[in-house]
């Protein structure tokens, strides 16, 4: 089971918002979420705040049924910079990931990880908007993101709070879905990123 989760931390990595977070994530995997390597060097400009932060992107209507907040994990959304975030984070997964889908073809992305070295615990925080494609017939969804927050946090003291530049942010992410409920009945979209073997349960939230 333990593998599993690994495997799937490592298929995560790849769909997180940036480059900065795909090296982030994938040296954190490698050794057990125990060191960090953030990006570092030339910027690019980030976007004009007077730009909108979900951009122009392709987008398609989202069904109903993918409609609202999507997690994987537990956290508040509507508090989420302000909050502990390792009160996200339950000790067998790390991580924590939400999406949030809108009628209108605009998404948010969530995603926290934690990393544990000489004493100090880390938190790693994104939040990412941009648009959606849905494919409901071929069951698939396209990220299209635009811009990205993150933060860093070490045993409560924040050491980053900024805004990603544009070359630090993977605009195109392809995953295939499945929708279904959970034997409590609360229902769910299974989330595979392409080229994965193992979809993630991501637990409606109102």
């Amino acid at each position: 089971m333990y593998r599993v989760l690994l495997r799937n931390k490592k298929s995560f990595i790849k769909t997180q918002s940036s480059t900065y977070m795909k090296k982030l994530f994938l040296s954190a995997a490698i050794i057990f979420l125990t060191t960090l390597l953030v990006a570092c060097g030339k910027k690019d400009a980030t976007v004009s705040s007077t730009q909108s932060p979900y951009g122009n992107g392709p987008r398609t209507p989202v069904p109903a049924e993918l409609q609202g907040n999507w997690m994987y994990g537990q956290f508040s959304m509507t508090e989420y910079w302000s909050t502990d975030p390792s009160t996200y984070i339950g000790n067998a997964f790390e991580m924590a990931i939400a999406f949030t889908f809108h009628a209108d073809g605009t998404f948010e992305q969530y995603f926290t990880s934690r990393t544990a070295a000489n004493g100090i615990s880390t938190y790693h925080q994104s939040l990412t908007k941009g648009t959606v494609e849905i494919d409901v017939a071929n069951q698939k969804i396209i990220t299209h993101a635009h811009t990205a927050h993150y933060k860093r946090t070490s045993n409560g003291v924040t050491q980053e709070d900024r805004d990603m530049a544009s070359n630090e942010i993977t605009v195109l992410t392809n995953y295939t879905y499945t929708t279904g409920a959970e034997p409590n009945g609360t229902k769910a979209i299974y989330l595979k990123l392409n080229g994965t073997g193992n979809a993630l349960s991501f637990l409606q939230r109102f």
